[in-house]
């Protein structure tokens, strides 16, 4: 999979981004159902 995204050839499509204290947004908006894309949650460094 790594391949075919470093290719070009698959595109993952985002749809927001959530810091990671705020999982609990993220998780009632991923359930909400209007999601276009992925919900991405960021892990602190």
């Amino acid at each position: 999979m790594t391949r075919l995204v470093e290719a070009g050839k698959v595109k993952p499509i985002i749809d927001r981004t959530y810091p990671l204290a705020q999982i609990q947004s993220a998780f009632e908006y991923s359930n909400a159902g209007h999601t276009v894309g992925k919900v991405v949650i960021e892990m602190p460094n």
